[in-house]
């Protein structure tokens, strides 16, 4: 009956629609997919966790369940932690991408010459020769493309976590004959024969 009332309403009335619409209550804005424990009070935290509401993402950051965990909220996880000169890189860079075991803490990048960021028990950070292909936005923050992110892997991580980390680039755009190239432009740079290797064995 009342769909038949507001039917005859709007018949004929072309400004009633408009008018309607303006009445409805506007749906709730979306909320934070990824929350900090210092976002809330920490025994809200707790419930929450305890509940099914949150599920842990990295150390002190958790993501509401049944959000994907693509790869813009695995980099929410460092947002506060990495400052606009600096980028995710190395095996930090490689989670955002790839998902997998996170790491213990979030490598941040500067350019050459560039200021570090303050030390943090959650971050370590170091200079690194960046160009701007070198760099991809990924929500609020920058990280190292798929191939620097490889590279870098290479170079500096052991042999047995660098193949594993590499093999699960490979879905996600990883070529390790265009990664073996880009080796040349760091031409005597540290631990260039074993990230070869590791990319040969990838």
């Amino acid at each position: 009956m009342r769909a038949g009332i507001l039917a005859s309403m709007t018949d004929g009335d072309p400004a009633t629609p408009s008018a309607l619409r303006r009445l409805r209550p506007r749906p709730p804005a979306p909320g934070p997919v990824v929350l900090r424990r210092d976002d809330l009070p920490a025994w809200v935290w707790t419930g929450l966790h305890l509940d099914g509401v949150l599920v842990p993402l990295w150390r002190d950051t958790s993501r509401v369940a049944g959000a994907p965990e693509d790869r813009t909220v695995r980099a929410s996880a460092f947002t506060h932690l990495v400052p606009r000169r600096g980028a995710v890189g190395r095996l930090a860079a490689a989670w955002v991408h790839a998902g997998g075991p996170p790491p213990a803490r979030v490598t941040v990048l500067v350019r050459s010459g560039a200021r570090r960021p303050e030390p943090h028990a959650d971050r370590t950070a170091a200079e690194a020769d960046l160009v701007d292909d070198d760099l991809v936005q990924v929500g609020d923050v920058l990280v190292t493309s798929v191939a620097r992110t490889a590279v870098d892997v290479a170079r500096w991580e052991p042999a047995p976590v660098a193949v594993r980390v590499l093999r699960d680039l490979l879905p996600h755009g990883l070529d390790p004959r265009d990664a073996l190239r880009r080796l040349e432009t760091h031409a005597g740079g540290r631990g260039l024969r074993a990230a070869r290797a590791t990319l040969r064995q990838v």
